[in-house]
């Protein structure tokens, strides 16, 4: 993304106004896009799901393996049929705000919108504004916040299995062969995950964790295309096992 997201504020953003636009230029460079684990079957049609983050167990959608996105064409378009959230959020995101209470000593945790100021949907004649006359936030905005704050209650419900799952030691790196061999895929080890204790595997499964890990595994088929695609260096300078940040 161009840049950071910034927390919307009433007053900075007052006047504001954002209008839907079907254009992805801004993920063209984005290889890989962090998924929330209810996503995962979904996307395992389309794109290789991987863990690119050595600190956490989030999965990623693996876009591209030369430092572009292969779903994004020249126009700026999606070509692909599933369309990550966190692609489909753009230009908001959620942010979480840490707080000291002064009197308890109490770190206090608020999650916030937040905004990339200088996305072109901001930045159209006739775009619908986020605050109204009175600076309340408009059903627009209303809408965003409910849909990001479900997701994030989706995430927050699987965040500790995933834990969990970062701990066992199951997810290990992958490298493929072949003249475009590619180092660095960090997947999760079948034999690994299904010799865990059952009440681990019985806590996946009704969290949505497991079923996650059964896509991961389909999904790896996909692989082939994103070696094949010219954007793919040739031998193991393509490394696509980099830390992606989260946003």
């Amino acid at each position: 993304m161009p840049v950071s997201p910034v927390v919307l504020n009433r007053k900075t953003h007052a006047r504001l106004t954002w209008k839907a636009l079907e254009d992805y230029s801004f993920a063209a460079g984005m290889t890989v896009v962090p998924l929330l684990v209810f996503e995962v079957p979904g996307a395992a049609r389309c794109f290789p799901i991987i863990f690119a983050n050595p600190r956490n167990a989030m999965p990623y959608a693996l876009l591209g393996l030369g430092g572009r996105n292969i779903f994004v064409d020249a126009q700026g378009r999606w070509t692909a049929p599933c369309l990550p959230l966190m692609l489909s959020n753009y230009p908001f995101s959620l942010a979480e705000i840490h707080q000291q209470d002064g009197e308890n000593a109490i770190e206090k945790r608020e999650l916030a919108v937040a905004i990339v100021e200088d996305a072109p949907h901001f930045h159209q004649p006739d775009g619908v504004r986020l605050y109204d006359g009175k600076g309340k936030p408009t059903q627009l905005l209303r809408h965003v916040t409910t849909v990001m704050g479900n997701q994030y209650r989706h995430y927050a419900g699987s965040r500790k299995s995933l834990e969990e799952l970062n701990l066992t030691g199951a997810l290990r790196e992958r490298t493929g062969g072949g003249e475009r061999a590619v180092g660095g895929l960090r997947v999760a080890d079948r034999e690994a995950v299904m010799s865990l204790p059952d009440v681990t595997l019985g806590k996946w499964a009704r969290d949505g964790v497991l079923e996650m890990l059964f896509a991961h595994w389909e999904s790896m088929r996909h692989l082939g295309k994103l070696l094949d695609d010219p954007s793919c260096p040739k031998g193991k300078e393509n490394g696509a096992g980099e830390e992606a940040p989260v946003q």
